[in-house]
């Protein structure tokens, strides 16, 4: 729905294109099925994605952690406000769709939830680096 929404779609689709066809997989590559290799233009991608691109959103976000009015669930103890006995530990948690897979923020709210249950100290803070995302020009392929 916006510009960077359709310039990471085109950004997507000639990246993963990028790397397709690496060498490496070579033995792997059968040929583009989609959007297939007649589909070039930026134009003509945007067309594609508008045509049969399609999302895979986790459901998430349905029990809110937090101490507002609207919160279900205590940040502090992962119990669900008002109801004694039941704590919330998955995906509900979250608080908005992440771009992947749900199984790591899923595993990382279990350890913290198993941590805050057994009463036991979290790890110190340590930095990580991360993905970010680059214009395809500027792989070195």
């Amino acid at each position: 729905s916006t510009e960077r929404d359709r310039q990471e779609w085109i950004d997507g689709v000639r990246t993963t294109r990028a790397l397709m066809n690496q060498p490496a997989f070579a033995a792997f590559n059968g040929g583009e099925l989609s959007p297939g290799p007649e589909v070039q233009t930026d134009e003509e991608i945007l067309d594609w994605v508008s045509q049969d691109a399609e999302t895979t959103y986790h459901p998430c976000g349905t029990c809110k952690m937090g101490n507002d009015d609207q919160s279900v669930v205590d940040p502090h103890s992962f119990r669900v406000h008002g109801v004694e006995g039941l704590r919330v530990v998955d995906a509900s948690l979250m608080p908005s769709i992440p771009n992947a897979n749900t199984y790591a923020p899923v595993m990382m709210i279990a350890e913290k939830a198993a941590d805050v249950i057994l009463n036991k100290d979290p790890l110190p803070a340590e930095h990580v680096d991360f993905y970010r995302h680059i214009a395809t020009e500027n792989l070195l392929l």
